[in-house]
């Protein structure tokens, strides 16, 4: 069953200037994306900086306002231009962040912390929030003892596994991961992908981690879409991705993947990403693409394929 599943969606951002401040421009940040999100998937989305990723996750569970573009969740269409289409799906569709420090309020105890949404979703009753929030704790691996205590009296690893289970306190069916271990220590990482991993199982979750850590791609996820400059620009089973990737930029994307082979040595892409303010004509990808030919400047390709796979490229490489 499909959970998510949104169709050229676009979140742009107006910019101003002039005397009166109107609006001479878009940040073109998610630019015409068809994405779906399965029951009990795994998905990745991977990219450079600044292709718009973290957008995407944010416009997937109406933290940003959508700007076109269509979005059914479970299933039920929304009214994208109506906030309060989305409060139904609240509770269901989470996100957790990259950042755990920024994303707990540090004038709150852990307790007040877990046990608001619970309070406004009306999870359980006034009287069994504690005991709630104490299980919340233990599922994660910490101690119902932690309750009273402060964001800052907790480590990075311990700050994301609150997180998590105030996250997973409205037992949602899908969780957006923003680049959630990029910030933790590298001994932290594996315990923090493996605690998630556990509780999709346990509570029949889907995922949907966007990262540029390609290495924890290939081990977890069940399917990957490759973005950049805010498009998809190619979509496969991870295994078929990795091992015959048929877009320029995936194939790039493999290619810097550091190994400890010294007769390999990673290849980088040269230039920059180009701004989303000033999108190239024809194919976003072209000025970067060694490949790139006269018919890539005209307009960019529409994503196409068979089954799980497809590719927005003129002359893919497979």
């Amino acid at each position: 069953m499909v959970i998510i599943e949104a169709k050229e969606l676009r979140t742009w951002f107006p910019l101003s200037g002039g005397v009166f401040g109107r609006t001479v421009g878009h940040v073109r940040a998610v630019d015409g994306v068809d994405i779906t999100v399965n029951e009990q998937e795994i998905v990745s989305v991977v990219g450079e900086s600044g292709c718009g990723k973290s957008t995407l996750g944010q416009s997937l569970v109406g933290l940003l306002p959508i700007t076109s573009g269509s979005m059914a969740l479970n299933g039920h269409p929304l009214d994208i231009a109506k906030p309060n289409s989305w409060n139904p799906f609240r509770k269901d569709f989470q996100i957790i962040f990259q950042d755990p420090f920024t994303s707990l309020n540090p004038r709150h105890t852990i307790f007040r912390i877990l046990s608001e949404p619970l309070r406004i979703h009306r999870i359980c009753k006034a009287r069994e929030e504690r005991e709630q929030c104490s299980q919340l704790l233990q599922k994660v691996g910490l101690s119902p003892e932690y309750l009273d205590r402060f964001p800052h009296e907790f480590s990075g690893g311990q700050r994301q596994r609150i997180a998590i289970a105030r996250t997973i306190g409205l037992k949602p069916r899908a969780i957006i991961c923003d680049e959630v271990v990029s910030a933790l220590d590298v001994s932290v990482q594996a315990q923090i992908i493996n605690l998630l991993l556990s509780l999709k199982k346990q509570m029949g979750l889907s995922l949907v981690f966007i990262t540029h850590d390609l290495s924890l791609v290939k081990a977890i996820s069940d399917r990957v879409y490759v973005m950049y400059l805010g498009k998809i620009m190619e979509t496969a089973k991870t295994a078929d991705l990795f091992s015959k990737p048929r877009h320029p930029y995936t194939e790039a994307l493999l290619a810097s993947i550091p190994t400890l082979d010294r007769t390999l040595r990673p290849k980088t892409l040269a230039g920059d990403v180009p701004s989303p303010v000033d999108v190239p004509q024809g194919c976003v990808f072209q000025g970067r693409c060694p490949y790139a030919k006269a018919e890539c400047g005209a307009m960019h390709p529409e994503l196409r394929g068979a089954g799980a796979s497809s590719v927005a490229c003129y002359f893919p490489l497979s």
